[in-house]
Protein backbone atom coordinates (compact mmCIF):
# COMPACT_ATOMS: atom_id res chain seq x y z
CA UNK A 1 0.00 0.00 0.00
CA UNK A 2 1.27 3.48 -0.89
CA UNK A 3 2.03 6.03 1.78
CA UNK A 4 0.88 9.62 1.57
CA UNK A 5 4.41 10.79 0.79
CA UNK A 6 4.66 8.37 -2.12
CA UNK A 7 1.35 9.57 -3.53
CA UNK A 8 2.43 13.21 -3.26
CA UNK A 9 5.72 12.49 -5.04
CA UNK A 10 3.87 10.51 -7.72
CA UNK A 11 1.44 13.42 -8.17
CA UNK A 12 4.30 15.90 -8.56
CA UNK A 13 6.03 13.64 -11.05
CA UNK A 14 2.82 13.20 -13.05
CA UNK A 15 2.22 16.98 -13.11
CA UNK A 16 5.77 17.53 -14.39
CA UNK A 17 5.29 14.80 -17.01
CA UNK A 18 2.12 16.47 -18.28
CA UNK A 19 4.02 19.73 -18.89
CA UNK A 20 0.96 21.78 -17.99
CA UNK A 21 2.69 25.14 -17.95
CA UNK A 22 1.60 26.94 -21.06
CA UNK A 23 1.92 30.52 -22.25
CA UNK A 24 -1.12 31.49 -20.19
CA UNK A 25 0.72 30.81 -16.91
CA UNK A 26 3.00 33.76 -17.60
CA UNK A 27 0.03 35.91 -18.55
CA UNK A 28 -1.76 34.94 -15.34
CA UNK A 29 1.25 35.99 -13.28
CA UNK A 30 1.49 39.29 -15.18
CA UNK A 31 -2.15 40.13 -14.53
CA UNK A 32 -1.80 39.12 -10.89
CA UNK A 33 1.09 41.57 -10.48
CA UNK A 34 -0.84 44.22 -12.43
CA UNK A 35 -3.81 43.83 -10.08
CA UNK A 36 -1.56 44.21 -7.06
CA UNK A 37 0.09 47.32 -8.52
CA UNK A 38 -3.32 48.85 -9.28
CA UNK A 39 -4.38 48.29 -5.68
CA UNK A 40 -1.17 49.83 -4.42
CA UNK A 41 -1.49 52.84 -6.75
CA UNK A 42 -5.11 53.33 -5.67
CA UNK A 43 -4.12 53.34 -2.01
CA UNK A 44 -1.36 55.88 -2.61
CA UNK A 45 -3.58 58.16 -4.75
CA UNK A 46 -6.44 58.04 -2.26
CA UNK A 47 -4.25 58.70 0.75
CA UNK A 48 -2.35 61.57 -0.86
CA UNK A 49 -5.61 63.13 -2.07
CA UNK A 50 -7.10 62.90 1.39
CA UNK A 51 -4.03 64.49 3.00
CA UNK A 52 -3.97 67.25 0.39
CA UNK A 53 -7.70 67.94 0.77
CA UNK A 54 -7.24 68.56 4.49
CA UNK A 55 -4.78 71.38 3.74
CA UNK A 56 -6.93 73.20 1.15
CA UNK A 57 -9.09 76.20 1.91
CA UNK A 58 -11.00 76.57 -1.37
CA UNK A 59 -14.03 74.34 -1.85
CA UNK A 60 -13.28 73.71 -5.53
CA UNK A 61 -9.82 72.36 -4.70
CA UNK A 62 -11.23 70.13 -1.97
CA UNK A 63 -13.92 68.82 -4.33
CA UNK A 64 -11.31 68.05 -6.99
CA UNK A 65 -9.17 66.14 -4.51
CA UNK A 66 -12.18 64.21 -3.24
CA UNK A 67 -12.96 63.18 -6.83
CA UNK A 68 -9.35 62.05 -7.21
CA UNK A 69 -9.62 60.05 -3.98
CA UNK A 70 -12.78 58.34 -5.27
CA UNK A 71 -10.95 57.49 -8.49
CA UNK A 72 -8.23 55.96 -6.33
CA UNK A 73 -10.85 53.82 -4.59
CA UNK A 74 -11.97 52.67 -8.02
CA UNK A 75 -8.39 51.62 -8.77
CA UNK A 76 -8.31 49.67 -5.52
CA UNK A 77 -11.51 47.80 -6.37
CA UNK A 78 -10.45 47.10 -9.97
CA UNK A 79 -6.99 45.95 -8.87
CA UNK A 80 -8.45 43.69 -6.20
CA UNK A 81 -10.84 42.12 -8.71
CA UNK A 82 -8.03 41.44 -11.19
CA UNK A 83 -5.73 40.11 -8.49
CA UNK A 84 -8.36 37.79 -7.01
CA UNK A 85 -9.50 36.53 -10.40
CA UNK A 86 -6.03 35.38 -11.45
CA UNK A 87 -5.02 34.16 -7.99
CA UNK A 88 -8.14 32.03 -7.70
CA UNK A 89 -7.73 30.76 -11.27
CA UNK A 90 -4.28 29.36 -10.47
CA UNK A 91 -5.52 27.82 -7.21
CA UNK A 92 -8.61 26.26 -8.77
CA UNK A 93 -6.61 24.90 -11.71
CA UNK A 94 -4.34 23.01 -9.32
CA UNK A 95 -7.30 21.92 -7.19
CA UNK A 96 -9.09 20.50 -10.25
CA UNK A 97 -5.97 18.67 -11.35
CA UNK A 98 -5.61 17.18 -7.86
CA UNK A 99 -9.27 16.12 -7.86
CA UNK A 100 -8.86 14.42 -11.23
CA UNK A 101 -5.71 12.68 -10.08
CA UNK A 102 -7.29 11.46 -6.85
CA UNK A 103 -10.36 10.25 -8.74
CA UNK A 104 -8.11 8.32 -11.10
CA UNK A 105 -6.24 6.85 -8.13
CA UNK A 106 -9.49 5.86 -6.39
CA UNK A 107 -10.73 4.18 -9.55
CA UNK A 108 -7.45 2.29 -9.81
CA UNK A 109 -7.75 1.21 -6.16
CA UNK A 110 -11.29 -0.11 -6.80
CA UNK A 111 -10.12 -2.01 -9.89
CA UNK A 112 -7.26 -3.54 -7.94
CA UNK A 113 -9.65 -4.54 -5.11
CA UNK A 114 -12.07 -6.17 -7.54
CA UNK A 115 -9.25 -8.13 -9.21
CA UNK A 116 -8.20 -9.59 -5.85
Amino acid sequence: METTGDRIEQFKADVNDMKLKTGSAGRDRTFQVLGFLLMLAGIVVSFLSWVSARNQAADIEVTTLICLAIAGLGLIVAGAAIFLRYSLAAFLRMWLLRQLYEGQQNTQDIIDAVKR
